[in-house]
């Protein structure tokens, strides 16, 4: 089924449909003047509008990744933690205290020229999501870092749960990077 609040494109087809029919109503109705042509409009003012009034979970969840990328490239752990849940946990990192000791370690003289997404894949079931991000980093040649290179394709899994309407990392599990398998412990 089509959910109209994520994409406005079965309302638009409708407009452009409408379009032609109004175009038909005014070649045997001129008296009628520009009258038909309303209803396509609003349509697609409405397509339009719903989709900037309205955030499904599917576009709350997927804007989590950007934000978390623009913090690590501004070095602001901070903003990287009002993104991670309460209830955060993994297999490294006993609570939220620990997560943000490691992601203000790590990010801290990394110097992040840019982050680039190959690929972001979401899944939103109820009150709990799941993506997996591939993404390549491009560091700056004075980062702590430059001397394992400037260049790392890293691949991380998120899960996220919904905690009063706002969504957040519940766990995030370090994959491959530079195609060679990692774990938090790993990272220097």
């Amino acid at each position: 089924m089509w959910n109209i609040f994520e994409n406005g494109w079965l309302l638009l087809t409708l407009a452009g449909v409408f379009l032609v029919v109004a175009s038909i109503v005014r070649q045997e109705k001129p008296e009628w003047g520009y009258k038909p042509l309303l209803v396509p409009l609003l349509l697609a003012v409405l397509a339009f509008g719903m989709d900037y009034a309205f955030t499904t979970d599917f576009e709350a969840v997927s804007a989590i990744v950007p934000a978390c990328k623009q913090a690590a490239i501004d070095g602001n752990s901070d903003r990287i933690m009002e993104l991670i849940s309460p209830n955060y946990r993994d297999k490294y990192h006993n609570d939220r205290t620990d997560l943000h000791s490691r992601v203000r370690h790590t990010i801290t003289g990394a110097s992040i020229k840019k982050i680039r997404t190959q690929s972001h894949t979401v899944t939103v079931e109820g009150a709990k999501a799941r993506s997996e991000l591939i993404v390549a980093v491009h560091m700056n040649n004075d980062s702590r870092y430059a001397a394992y290179g400037t260049f790392f394709m890293v691949e991380i899994n998120f899960d996220y749960e919904k905690v009063d309407e706002e969504w957040y990392i519940l766990q995030m599990d370090i994959k491959p990077v530079n195609y060679q398998p990692m774990k938090w412990s790993e990272i220097p």
